[in-house]
């Protein structure tokens, strides 16, 4: 993961390589931004650059054994202190149990940047969830960031600076990444992942920026299934009576996990069918593989019912922010999501 791989992150990158060029690497570095928008990809293309032992362009060449090491997690001098994926500086069974960075790994932080590098020019550590680190972590690495030691950077990835120290922000290089742009991400997944245009389209609507997040479902096959499912649920929904409609939403309320995004696919669903309604143009549908059905339902459901039928979708999706039962929101949204009244007919 060289610089050239990243996708979107332009200005990070700029500063970063700026600050190999020029001579004048930080000691501390706080990468703040949402998740699933690169910073971690950042991070090791940064550990690269760096150590990297061909550089070309100004970049890591990714094919040097400092390189393939580190992209494989198995480099020496580049440490990832990541809680969830049981990366640790200090490993033993009390370590695992915890959810958060403990002062124990930053105590093993400063035992370690005390020596050299053991290969590379740099130690890189990159600490992931920094913005969960316990107060006593933050204050222990502050030592190292007050006294910073020769030929070792430390990189903080954080989605917010709030609940941070503010003495360990002012110590790092801020650098801010934003999400990407949704045509972005649907480009990325097609060109560098071989996802399908139609099926790519979806994918990076659905992702709200997170290019990590749409790289994922692009290669779960149970997401593209929900997603097939959802669609198919939202037709049936056109012609399902009072009955039917209760016992969908009894079963989908159990995959609560899912109802965020089944509730944002049913936006994008008619969304897609009042755009058809108004241009009739196939490049700005999200679901454009479905286009046939959309063109259809789009002569058959008035402007106002799916107007409608888009407000009572934001109306259920605020109820689960708010935690109002799942079977509830959705027993009320699918009676609301009823088919417009078909016109009398006249003897």
């Amino acid at each position: 993961m060289a610089f050239r791989d990243l996708v979107d992150q332009d200005h990070a990158v700029m500063m970063l390589r700026s600050a190999v060029r020029s001579g004048r690497v930080s000691h501390a570095y706080l990468f703040v931004g949402p998740p699933g928008v690169g910073r971690f990809d950042t991070a090791v293309a940064f550990a690269q650059r760096l150590n990297c032992e061909r550089v070309a362009n100004d970049d890591a060449c990714g094919q040097c054994r400092a390189c393939t090491l580190i992209a494989k997690g198995q480099y020496p001098d580049v440490r990832v202190v990541d809680v969830k994926r049981g990366l640790l500086l200090h490993d033993d069974a009390e370590e695992r149990k915890k959810k958060v960075i403990s002062i124990e790994q930053a105590r093993a932080l400063r035992r370690e940047v005390v020596y050299p590098p053991l290969e590379g020019r740099w130690k890189v550590y990159i600490f992931v969830d920094a913005d969960q680190m316990q107060i006593e972590a933050g204050n222990s690495l502050l030592k190292v960031l007050e006294e910073p030691p020769p030929s070792v950077v430390i990189i903080l990835l954080a989605e917010s600076t709030v609940p941070m120290l503010a003495t360990v922000v002012s110590r790092c290089q801020l650098v801010r990444f934003s999400l990407v742009p949704a045509p972005t991400i649907e480009e990325a997944l097609i060109s560098r992942h071989n996802i399908p245009k139609g099926h790519a389209r979806f994918i990076a609507a659905l992702a709200g920026g997170q290019l990590g997040k749409a790289i994922t479902w692009a290669r779960s096959e149970d997401a593209l299934q929900m997603r097939e499912r959802t669609l198919e649920l939202f037709q049936r929904l056109e012609h399902a009576d009072a009955l039917d409609r209760m016992d969908a939403a009894e079963g989908l309320a159990k995959e609560k996990d899912t109802l965020g995004d089944l509730l944002d696919t049913a936006l994008f669903w008619y969304r897609d069918i009042l755009v058809w309604q108004e241009s009739q143009d196939e490049s700005l549908l999200i679901n454009m593989d479905h286009k046939d059905v959309i063109s259809k339902l789009a002569g058959e459901v008035p402007a106002p019912v799916l107007a409608a039928r888009i407000s009572a979708v934001e109306e259920a999706k605020e109820a689960i922010r708010r935690n109002v039962h799942p079977r509830l929101v959705l027993e009320t949204l699918f009676l609301r999501l009823t088919p417009p009244p078909q016109p009398s007919v006249r003897s």
